[in-house]
């Protein structure tokens, strides 16, 4: 159920509570209403959060707003659930704990492999999560296992090449924007299916368009092997720039969409 931020800060302010949990897009709309309605210091020991990563870009963000430094990710899947999280002396890391008893995890290829131990009923049995990470050495004997979630391996398939969601990820971390996605879809009224891919940010300084899109181009250019000029025959390049509250979300589970392949 949602609730609306005057709510969110009414409640905050009444109650007092330590900690705030939430996945990074409805901390950072709660973010962008405190700092316009509120006078108060909000002050939090640690936020929670899960759904997607949290960059530094909002880490900053919070720190300012939340006056809180301390954030604890949670790991998982659809098909898994969550069966990894953080602690304080991993916050802003890719390490997580995880309890042996709960999942088995195999690294094959630097691929995250898991087994569900105690799942009875529709078990789940090596399943590949998508994503590339290693094991860290601990005590054997010890009840929870560390990993160390390094990136997304799934594929985007953009006619005989192909672009990992991690490529796009990458690219995004080195511009310095709130909040961003991507869309893909074929090109409508053309006859060879070119696909397009258009982003859609949300600025966080006053930098020029024209700037942000150069810079998004030229760091994605070096994930593929021919040019854009040669690619345009059948990939296109698009670019939008919106507000926070126009970003596509989950309807059900109001998440950000940060990578939406419409082609399918």
């Amino acid at each position: 159920m949602y609730t609306r931020d005057e709510d969110v800060l009414e409640i905050i302010e009444y109650f007092k509570p330590n900690i705030l949990m939430g996945s990074p897009y409805r901390l950072m709309q709660l973010a962008f209403f405190i700092e316009k309605k509120s006078k108060k210091e909000i002050k939090f020991e640690k936020i929670y959060f899960a759904c997607e990563s949290l960059d530094e870009i909002k880490q900053n963000y919070f720190k300012r707003i939340f006056n809180c430094s301390i954030y604890i990710g949670f790991y998982g899947s659809a098909e898994t659930g969550v069966f990894a999280c953080q602690s304080p002396k991993y916050s802003s890391t890719k390490i997580y704990l995880y309890p042996k008893q709960l999942v088995h995890i195999e690294i094959i290829n630097s691929k995250i492999i898991v087994t569900n131990l105690i799942r009875k009923r529709n078990q789940l049995i090596r399943f590949d999560t998508g994503d590339l990470g290693r094991l860290i050495s601990n005590d054997q004997n010890d009840k929870y296992g560390l990993i160390e979630v390094f990136r997304s391996e799934r594929l985007i398939m953009i006619g005989t090449d192909t672009l990992s969601k991690s490529d796009i990820e990458e690219t995004m971390k080195q511009i310095d924007l709130i909040e961003w996605q991507v869309i893909i879809d074929y090109v409508s009224n053309t006859k060879n299916e070119q696909i397009l891919l258009l982003f859609r940010y949300v600025k966080s300084k006053l930098v020029s368009n024209d700037i942000l899109e150069k810079n998004i181009r030229n760091y994605l250019q070096k994930f593929f092997d021919k040019s854009f000029t040669n690619l345009s025959e059948k990939l296109i390049l698009q670019f939008e720039s919106i507000q926070f509250h126009d970003l596509i979300r989950d309807k059900t589970s109001n998440k950000l969409l940060k990578i939406i392949d419409k082609r399918s």
